[in-house]
């Protein structure tokens, strides 16, 4: 297991989203991510996860 930890700005541009929206889902308790001291971080594994039960499968 290669479990990279991604910070907001990463993890913003990883998904492609504002880091607005990502601090919302991380309120919101949409989103997975590790909370070590102030610093908020994401799995990359756990946003991998993520995106496959978020995505939309189009026959």
């Amino acid at each position: 297991m290669n479990d990279k930890l991604l910070n907001v700005q990463e993890t913003a541009c990883y998904l492609n989203i504002a880091k607005s929206t990502l601090y919302r889902w991380v309120h919101q308790k949409k989103i997975k991510y590790v909370k070590i001291g102030s610093r908020v971080l994401f799995s990359q594994d756990d946003l991998k996860e993520f995106i496959k039960i978020n995505s939309c499968n189009v026959p």
